[in-house]
């Protein structure tokens, strides 16, 4: 291909297409085999080109007229990468460039899914908010389906009261002394024995607290098959940090779980908890080696099957603190 040629040139690449709730689809943006972003990096030969396609990738994802500060923050992390191509290679340039746009797609992605979620709380509030005026009585009976549903309720409820009120009124004593004596048994089988031994306390691990990051899915080799995988950052922190600072690294930590687990997934390395740790420790150290940048204290990597149910469900809300046992 001549120096000149720009695979996927202009606006052919990654053309916007929309989600039937309106949002951009950025699975298609990014993956698509023919127009995606990702195909026309990948097809790219030598730095040349591959600093032509990503100013016109730019362009495309930050084309607004408030997109102009993150434009440049996005197109310096390029620049900084191409720079590298005299000592890296150019085959190590492309592979860290893509993973920087794998995690602006998770990111995007992500954004696009918490708006639709946004928008249908809205709506849902608005709904409810319209029928305000109405009482609660008249929703229920006004409706329906709700009808027979309200019989059933009331008939209920009828039921109850006749049985509270008539049925002991009509019970012979000789019952009331039975049931009582019956109740006083069954209360001192169920005490409990005083030659019982004291139950065993079982020592756990201290909990420590970390700021957890959204899951971040990436493709590695698990017993020689390619799959995917989430992983779940924890950071480590102090007593001085704070955690907006922590969790603006998000973008970073994503570019480099990616690129780390790429570069061992293509050596042939197995995810396994040797190879997970030895990405983490990359990436802590790549986020610190930036200069002037927010250091971390310490980063984890962790299998999402591995964590507790309350973590991944803040890890999915976003960056957050969990307290979570069994960490070194």
């Amino acid at each position: 291909m001549n120096e000149e040629q720009n695979p996927m040139q202009g606006d052919a690449v990654g053309q916007r297409v929309l989600n039937p709730d309106g949002t951009t689809n950025w699975t298609v943006v990014f993956e698509d085999t023919e127009q995606g972003i990702l195909a026309a990096v990948s097809a790219t030969s030598s730095a040349r080109q591959l600093r032509a396609v990503m100013e016109n990738v730019a362009l495309l994802l930050f084309k607004r007229k408030r997109d102009a500060g993150p434009r440049a923050e996005f197109t310096a992390r390029i620049e900084n990468a191409l720079d590298s191509e005299a000592t890296e290679g150019f085959e190590a340039v492309q592979a860290r460039i893509l993973g920087i746009l794998n995690a602006e797609k998770q990111l995007r992605t992500e954004k696009a899914a918490l708006h639709v979620k946004n928008k249908a709380t809205t709506q849902s509030i608005e709904k409810r908010r319209s029928s305000a005026d109405e009482s609660a009585f008249e929703a229920f009976i006004g409706n329906p389906l709700f009808l027979g549903s309200a019989v059933a309720v009331v008939l209920g409820l009828i039921a109850v009261v006749v049985g509270l009120i008539i049925l002991p009124a009509d019970t012979p004593d000789g019952n009331d002394a039975a049931t009582t004596e019956a109740a006083r048994q069954t209360e001192q089988e169920t005490e409990p024995s005083a030659a019982k031994a004291p139950p065993k306390v079982t020592r756990k691990t201290p909990a420590k607290e970390r700021i957890v990051l959204k899951p971040i899915l990436s493709d590695v080799l698990i017993d020689g098959t390619r799959r995917r995988l989430s992983i779940i950052p924890l950071i480590e922190i102090g007593e001085k940090d704070k955690i907006g600072k922590i969790c603006s690294l998000s973008p970073w930590i994503i570019e480099g779980v990616l690129l780390h687990m790429g570069a061992a997934t293509k050596a042939g390395r197995n995810a396994d908890n040797a190879m997970i740790a030895s990405v983490a420790a990359k990436v802590n150290a790549d986020i610190n080696n930036r200069p002037g940048g927010t250091k971390i204290k310490g980063l984890t990597l962790a299998d999402i099957r591995q964590l507790p149910k309350n973590v991944v469900s803040a890890a999915n809300r976003g960056c957050g603190r969990v307290q979570i046992e069994g960490l070194p």
